[in-house]
């Protein structure tokens, strides 16, 4: 009999643990990919959220668009997408969100923790959906632009930037919880990729700008944009960018082009940069000394040199890129520190932490510290390897 009821026990818990109580099907939901935030043209203290949606029910056989995009205005980010879910046929999940646009003339005007506090309380949300500010044009424009590569504007935008940050020295990855943990430190001022659209924006929500081999309208990312008080400030150049990227160690693989000869240029790949800096005071001045020791590789030379015999030539190219880093990184210091006061870079908290006593004795905070910091910049650079050049395989054809 003992036997018997165990059984039963076993079957009750077994038949309990076969399903979900709150189960829904992926077909019962709108599946949320992209989000854009605007300010409201007809009234100030409202805000536009756009979504975009993607279409489960795509016919392959058809030229119907793998999205559907809604907006709404609302007082609270909620609010805008409580209306729109008046308007779906579906429950929004925002859980699969992968990226986060807003208008550049919402940043300039109003600080984002009035209006990203919901991103943060809803579970549902996805943290690492990636942030970006829409340059010139409307954010929700940027969602509508669906290109020939990956027709799906989000997924297309995630996946260029993710790209460009393993692959190039200009951008950067913010994810929204590191945007929003920025913005709440007060020792931090956010830096963050810039999207624009080039060409026509209309043509660019068509299914024909997929079509053609030189679509009507393209999404270009465009360096980066700097914030001071939690507002959007100004866009650093590329070069400005790239020299953010090396002094911030977010830089991952980087290409840099210099002039071999008066005409000619050769292009080196940036492997690893290895930055060491010291925080100090110098005749009652802060200073920050920055030494950057890079490893390269030499791509491409299109001079008269032979690197692979001429151990003097690698010498004078390896000088000709850290002169060109110098550059770059004192063009980004000079942007953010000496001309605007966006202490992006985080040097204020770093003198706070290691010179507190220098830095209450001569009566300086973590604000009033940035304008008056000086910086000195090292950088060495070492060619580990030239790879095969034409000249050697003439020269190796010869010897045949």
């Amino acid at each position: 009999m003992k036997k018997i009821i165990k059984i039963l026990i076993i079957i009750i818990m077994l038949t309990s643990l076969t399903g979900c109580f709150n189960y829904k099907e992926i077909n019962d939901y709108a599946i949320v990919s992209g989000i854009s935030i605007d300010k409201d043209d007809n009234d100030s203290d409202k805000y536009e959220v756009g979504i975009q949606i993607m279409n489960a029910k795509k016919d392959e056989e058809t030229d119907t668009s793998l999205i559907t995009f809604y907006k709404a205005s609302g007082s609270t980010i909620y609010q805008a997408l409580e209306k729109i879910m008046l308007d779906s046929p579906k429950e929004l999940y925002l859980g699969h969100n992968e990226v986060l646009v807003l208008s550049e003339e919402l940043l300039k005007e109003k600080d984002p923790l009035n209006y990203l506090d919901y991103f943060m309380r809803d579970a549902q949300i996805e943290k690492d959906a990636l942030v970006m500010v829409a340059k010139e044009s409307k954010a929700y424009n940027i969602l509508k632009v669906i290109t020939p590569l990956e027709t799906i504007p989000s997924t297309n935008l995630k996946s260029t930037l993710n790209i460009a940050d393993n692959f190039s020295g200009t951008l950067t990855i913010i994810t929204i919880d590191k945007f929003i943990s920025d913005l709440t430190n007060k020792g931090v001022q956010p830096v963050i990729p810039t999207i624009k659209i080039t060409g026509e924006v209309k043509e660019g929500e068509k299914m024909d700008n997929i079509t053609d081999s030189d679509p009507a309208a393209k999404l270009k990312f465009d360096a980066l944009a700097y914030f001071e008080n939690n507002k959007l400030k100004g866009y650093l150049t590329n070069d400005e960018s790239t020299g953010y990227n090396f002094l911030a160690k977010t830089q991952k693989e980087t290409y840099i082009n210099i002039k071999c000869d008066e005409k000619n240029y050769a292009t080196v790949r940036v492997k690893k940069a290895n930055i060491k800096e010291e925080t100090s005071f110098k005749n009652k001045k802060p200073t920050v000394n920055v030494n950057i020791g890079i490893k390269a590789d030499l791509l491409e030379c299109n001079c008269s040199a032979d690197f692979i015999k001429d151990n003097k030539s690698i010498k004078k190219l390896e000088e000709k890129v850290s002169k060109k880093v110098k550059n770059l990184v004192v063009k980004a210091s000079n942007k953010l520190y000496k001309e605007n006061s966006s202490d992006a870079l985080r040097y204020g908290e770093k003198f706070y932490e290691k010179n507190y006593n220098e830095m209450k004795k001569l009566g300086y905070n973590k604000k009033s510290i940035i304008k008056d910091i000086n910086f000195n910049f090292k950088v060495n650079t070492e060619i580990t390897s030239t790879e095969l050049s034409i000249k050697a395989i003439k020269e190796a054809k010869s010897n045949e």
